[in-house]
Order: C-alpha cells, then sequence, then structure tokens
C-alpha cells in the first residue's frame, strides 16, 4: 500500500497522528479518512490528552504519542492558522515524517520559519493551505472527496497524477479522471465523449496549496511522479506567482522529469501586486506573470491549456 508516500516521504505504511482531532473538523475528516483506509492510530490536542474519539487514543503533544506508538510516521493538521507552526514543530521534533497542513491563514513568516526548520530534519510536509492528498491504493489525508462513500466512488485507481496549487482543482482534475463517458472539448473541435467506460484513472492526488511558502512543491510532487510506476502522466493546475513551474519546466529541460505533463495554467488577467485567488498567487516579478510560465513551460515540451475541461483530452491524447 506504500503509493505516493514512498516517494515523497520513503513510507511505505503510513500509520497517522491527527492534531485537533478532538475538535469539530478534527473529529469528522478523522472519521472519513478512516473510512476510505488511512491507518489513524492517535490523536493530539493540548490538555486533552486521556481522552478517546471514536476509539483512538488521544495525547497532549507528539512526543507522547510517538512514545505511545513508535509506528507513527505521519500527521495531519485540523488547527487554527496561529497554532499550525508550534503544532508542526511539535510533530517534527518527535519524528514524524510526512505532515499535512489544512489550515487557510497561516502568517508567511511561521511558513519561512517552518520550512527551514524542516529542511533540517527527516521531515517534509503538504501545505499549508491545502486540501491534502489521496492515494487510490487506500489512503487520504486532509479534505479531498467530502465524504468517504464519495471519495471511494469518484477517484478511482488508474495512470493519472495529479498536482495542483488549487483545493477545487485537485479534486475537479481528480474526480474527472475516474468518470465514465466524460464529455468535453475533442481535438477535431466537437464536444462530446472523451472516453467510454475505460477512463484513465488516477494513482494520486497531490494539493501543495494555494500559500507563497508552500512545504512540497510542485516539482517536488512531480519527482514523486516520475518515480511512481503506476503514473504514466500527470495532469497539473498551475498559477501566477511563485516560481513553482518556472522550476518544474527547467527540471524537465535537465531531464530529470521525463514523464508527458498537462499544466493547466490559471491567473492570465492576474495583474502584478494584487492578492487574486490565492495568496501564493500574487505576481511580484515578471517570472511569475501568466506569460511567462506559459512561455518556459511550452519551450520545455510540456502541454499548456487555458481552460480545466481542456485537461482531459490532453491527457488522453498523452496516453495514448
Amino acid at each position: 500500500m506504500a503509493g505516493i508516500l514512498k516517494y515523497l516521504a520513503d513510507i511505505d505504511t503510513p500509520e497517522t497522528l491527527v492534531f485537533g482531532i478532538t475538535g469539530r473538523q478534527g473529529k469528522s475528516k478523522s472519521r472519513m479518512m478512516r473510512k476510505f483506509g488511512t491507518s489513524i492510530v492517535a490523536g493530539c490536542t493540548p490538555g486533552k490528552g486521556g481522552q478517546e474519539v471514536d476509539g483512538v487514543p488521544v495525547f497532549n503533544s507528539a512526543a507522547e504519542a510517538v512514545k505511545a506508538f513508535p509506528q507513527l510516521n505521519t500527521a495531519v493538521f485540523f488547527v487554527p492558522a496561529g497554532a499550525v507552526r508550534k503544532a508542526a514543530i511539535d510533530a517534527i521534533d518527535a519524528g514524524l515524517k510526512f505532515l499535512v497542513l489544512t489550515a487557510d491563514g497561516v502568517p508567511t513568516q511561521d511558513e519561512i520559519a517552518l520550512k527551514e526548520f524542516a529542511s533540517k530534519r527527516n521531515s517534509v510536509y503538504l501545505g499549508p493551505n491545502t486540501v491534502g492528498l489521496l492515494d487510490t491504493s487506500g489512503y487520504l489525508f486532509g479534505l479531498i472527496g467530502g465524504s468517504a462513500t464519495w471519495a471511494k466512488k469518484n477517484y478511482k485507481p488508474g495512470k493519472v497524477g495529479v498536482i495542483s496549487r488549487s483545493g477545487g482543482l485537485s479534486q475537479l482534475l481528480g474526480a474527472f479522471h475516474c468518470r465514465p463517458n466524460l464529455p468535453g472539448p475533442r481535438e477535431d473541435g466537437s464536444f462530446g465523449p472523451l472516453w467510454g467506460e475505460d477512463y484513465p484513472g488516477l494513482s494520486a492526488v497531490v494539493c501543495v496549496g494555494g500559500d507563497p511558502v508552500p512545504g512540497l512543491s510542485i516539482l517536488d510532487a512531480a519527482r514523486a511522479f516520475e518515480k511512481d510506476p503506476r503514473t504514466e502522466v500527470m495532469a497539473i493546475y498551475g498559477e501566477t506567482g511563485t516560481s513553482q513551474e518556472n522550476d518544474l519546466a527547467e527540471a524537465v529541460q535537465r531531464g530529470e522529469i521525463t514523464k508527458p505533463m498537462v499544466v493547466f495554467l490559471g491567473g492570465k488577467f492576474t495583474k502584478a501586486g494584487i492578492a487574486q485567488s490565492h495568496a501564493g498567487a500574487m505576481i511580484r516579478k515578471e517570472e511569475e506573470t501568466w506569460q511567462a510560465k506559459k512561455d518556459i513551460l511550452e519551450s520545455s515540451g510540456i502541454t499548456v491549456v487555458e481552460r480545466p475541461d481542456a485537461v482531459f483530452g490532453a491527457v488522453l491524447k498523452l496516453l495514448y
């Protein structure tokens, strides 16, 4: 059941600690993740150690949880933005190797400090401001799908690895690759089913988040999908702001990433210096504009489309 975590964090079997498990969102999303297949071993809420949530023991700190359950290696966080930095450092100090930070609104200075701290340890993290990760081998971290029943029905094993800076696009690009008879724009200009009952399906969905200083970047996720034997093509949502798409293009030019990719590039009409959509989409220099990113991606041989429904036909063309 290793899935994409094998290539993101060298984890074969995820055993998970949930921060904020006693809160409303922590409880509901933990139930969803467990129903999907995620092994949730323990929870963590300072001051509420000794309680249980649906039979899952709660601890005051990650260190206490790891002492009781040494097999813990992953953590998902449903905590307020202002508490993310402290909670994540607690988890990293306890030796957890992969974290998912779902909170929106984490201060940029906290993101910078956390990224520097994690870089010195054997830990990586998704987010902040992410819906998380779903792997069709049977685990889910975060918010993808809305319910376990819906997620199991709409995210099916297959050949496409999805990477996105957007939560909504993570879910759309994931689920629609698993929909029989999906309609969309065809190469000949017509509109209709792109495939029949035999849909491409998914290996995993990785949402890197929409903030200016993400833990794992688009390139980090692409490197993992490059190693994943299930993945034949990547479908990516990129946008203005940050250098993530530029870094991906340069890695392709170096020959580091060889699997084919389709990028839906958002933010065509975003103006420099204006906070539009995600916090990380703000344009601060020329290389972060939509046109500059489109140019470098296409010059690297990457297919770029300008509307989300064009992704699926482009993926199909690369697959077959």
